[in-house]
């Protein structure tokens, strides 16, 4: 667990531990959902970082969420005091916080929406078909200009070196089909990762992974 506080700046926790103490209060989210949510309102939750963890006021995240998610609440029964119902009028537990949650995720994809129709708008989007086409296109196009390198290459060396233009044409396509593989293994290990990334929640749609 981690935690810091300040006098002034109030008790700064993780995003594990706050999400765990909205859930016990009756604001059922998970760390996933709760990581989207401060992204969504970074300027109002500004975080902390501390070695690997990033921090979130604690005080500041109860009070924002308690003015933008409606939490499910049971209204007091005539004349008994608030939180003395029975258990069997007290809705499930695992409805708890649904409608938080709810709330949460379709402000979450209303964001998301709003940021692909203005990327869409701009012209910064392009069909994923195209993008497949034109890397199939690209890797194609480097394989034949490999292949005419190699053939010339093979006469080159073997007038300047007096090598065997067999053996030399041999060895050339063999670097090329191991800078091929290479190639290959690195593009499928980026997309893998990309893939994790997106499935644990963490990746922007709209973020773009670095070739080098």
């Amino acid at each position: 667990m981690v935690i810091e506080t300040d006098a002034d700046a109030g008790e700064w926790i993780s995003i594990t531990d706050a999400a765990a103490r909205l859930s016990a209060a009756g604001d059922r989210v998970d760390r996933s959902t709760l990581s989207r949510y401060l992204k969504q309102h970074s300027e109002a939750l500004p975080m902390r970082e501390e070695g690997k963890s990033h921090l979130v006021e604690y005080g500041a995240l109860v009070a924002h969420r308690g003015e933008n998610i409606r939490l499910r609440t049971v209204p007091p029964i005539s004349g008994q005091a608030p939180g003395l119902g029975t258990k069997a009028k007290s809705p499930p537990s695992r409805f708890a916080g649904s409608q938080s949650d709810g709330f949460a995720r379709k402000a979450q994809a209303d964001a998301e929406m709003r940021e692909m129709d203005l990327a869409k708008r701009r012209g910064e989007l392009t069909p994923t078909a195209e993008v497949d086409k034109a890397g199939r296109d690209a890797i194609a196009l480097m394989q034949s200009a490999f292949e005419r390198a190699i053939e010339s290459e093979a006469a080159s060396l073997s007038v300047k070196y007096g090598w065997d233009e067999r053996v030399a044409r041999i060895a050339l396509k063999g670097f090329v089909r191991v800078g091929l593989d290479d190639f290959n293994r690195e593009i499928r290990e980026r997309l893998d990762q990309r893939e994790r990334e997106r499935v644990a929640g963490d990746a922007n749609p709209f973020d773009q992974v670095p070739l080098q």
